[in-house]
């Protein structure tokens, strides 16, 4: 539920918006600029409405199954944690209030940085696609769980409502809305990498009905409006987040808040409650952008006419340093990412300036998002600050069985981990790695231990190779929480 949580609880104050939205998770750090969608799209303001996205409500649990695959299986639930690194973290600094983002400019800066040279690094294995876990996802008695990807206590969990979508569009546009927006966040290229950490996050869809619906025809619940200037979209904020905590059960600890407006125009804001329109043709696009600066803090790749362009900005994909990149992205020049945003340097245009501030790439999610070329994927630089935010909010391991702790003559030891196909698990024995990779479970009598007492350890990690995570310690762009991506398991075991 949105409501204080003592040391869980950070607080950011959107400038444009008059009541401050309450998030769930502690340490996320200074929030960055919120903004629009890159620029208006191709197509007239009035564009088409999206079309329906693959998938079909499933009859069990309330869930909603897509066909671009399930979220992971979780295996039996063991006993409680005793040890490893549980927790969400300390009390995060408040950010400092957004701006609004403005229209950019065409794609693509003047001049590209050196790239130098530079080989790709080994592959991180994706997220598996089996299904999901048996215990449903409790998303209120109005609530439809999207994605069901396990316990909450050990997930991001994201929120959607929708405003302008009477009861029976509800039952209509608004699934259908929110498919669309699902079916391009698990593509590849465009989505990664919540593809491969699909099972990371929980995704519930909130159903409240307006008494008139699209937005433009009459009252709404939440006041949501825009403008074809601006393109930003605005909502009353204090009312939808009261709808969330009335609907959102406890269990459900908020990270991600999201408004989806039914209606076709380029209205969209990226800011701790982010805001898409469903009904426009780019509407998956927007939501992926938007959600770039809501919940990862990114900035707007492309450029505009604004002047204060020498300072060094807090987001990581922008700098005002050509050669060292302030050391937001120095480890990324010279790689290719090969069949997406191409090789990565220091290209003049950015952050709504024509000169003087620099972006990793040509193009990307957060420059031109439009359409589904394969260059509107996430670069590089953004995706690891992606993945760092998921690892802020969850610990590798959901359970483990037995308890840690001392055991007399045990058959096996398990981990259950959120998904086997990211998080490896090294086994060790007094000290030594008699299994690395070896799976969740260990079994005892096959290691054939010696009579006395032994120290046995599960060692869970993501096994993300170079061409995702090259920044694995700092206090800045959240590669703090690159540390939560390892967690131990330790086992006393007494051997007759």
């Amino acid at each position: 539920m949105c409501e204080a949580r003592g040391w869980r609880r950070w607080l950011v104050i959107v400038a444009f918006i008059a009541v401050g939205a309450c998030s769930d998770r502690s340490d996320a750090g200074p929030t960055g600029t919120a903004g629009n969608s890159a620029t208006s799209s191709p197509e007239p303001a009035g564009g088409a409405a999206a079309q329906v996205g693959a998938g079909r409500p499933a009859a069990a649990g309330g869930s909603l199954s897509l066909a671009t695959g399930g979220t992971g299986a979780q295996g039996p639930a063991g006993m409680a944690a005793g040890s490893g690194n549980a927790g969400r973290g300390t009390r995060g600094t408040a950010g400092s209030p957004a701006t609004a983002g403005r229209g950019g400019g065409a794609a693509g800066g003047r001049n590209a940085g050196a790239a130098g040279s530079g080989t790709a690094g080994s592959a991180g294995a994706a997220g598996s696609a089996s299904p999901g876990p048996s215990t449903p996802l409790d998303c209120g008695p109005n609530g439809i769980a999207i994605e069901n990807s396990g316990p909450p206590k050990n997930r991001v969990n994201y929120v959607i409502i929708g405003d302008g979508y009477t009861q029976e569009q509800l039952e209509s546009s608004f699934v259908q809305h929110i498919q669309v927006a699902m079916k391009k966040r698990f593509s590849d290229v465009i989505g990664q990498p919540y593809g491969r950490y699909r099972k990371f996050v929980n995704i519930c869809a909130i159903k409240v009905a307006s008494a008139s619906g699209p937005i433009g025809s009459g009252t709404t619940a939440f006041e949501c409006t825009g403008d074809d200037q601006s393109r930003l979209a605005r909502c009353n904020t204090n009312k939808v987040n009261m709808a969330i905590s009335a609907n959102v059960p406890a269990s459900f600890e908020v990270d991600w808040k999201a408004v989806v407006l039914n209606n076709n125009r380029w209205w969209n804001t990226g800011s701790v409650l982010m805001l898409w329109s469903g009904g426009h043709k780019d509407a998956a696009g927007a939501a992926l952008h938007e959600g770039g600066h809501g919940f990862h803090q990114l900035a707007d790749e492309y450029n505009g006419s604004d002047q204060n362009c020498a300072r060094e900005f807090s987001e990581v994909n922008v700098t005002a340093d050509r050669e060292k990149t302030a050391g937001k992205w120095d480890r990324w020049l010279g790689y290719d990412q090969v069949g997406a945003t191409g090789v990565q340097g220091t290209i003049d245009g950015a952050r709504y300036c024509a000169a003087g501030q620099f972006r990793p790439s040509q193009n990307s999610m957060m420059n031109q998002l439009f359409g589904d070329k394969p260059n509107t994927a996430y670069n590089p630089v953004s995706r690891e600050k992606m993945i760092m935010d998921i690892w802020r909010a969850v610990t590798p391991i959901d359970s483990m069985s037995p308890a840690a702790g001392a055991l007399a003559s045990p058959m096996s030891l398990r981990v259950e981990v959120i998904d086997p196909a990211v998080i490896n698990v090294d086994w060790s024995v007094d000290g030594e790695v008699v299994a690395a990779n070896g799976g969740p479970s260990f079994d005892l009598p096959a290691h054939k231990l010696s009579s006395g007492s032994h120290t046995v350890t599960a060692k869970a990690y993501d096994n993300a190779g170079m061409d995702l995570v090259r920044y694995t310690t700092g206090t800045q762009y959240g590669r703090m929480n690159w540390a939560r991506s390892q967690q131990t398991v330790t086992w006393t075991v007494n051997v007759p």
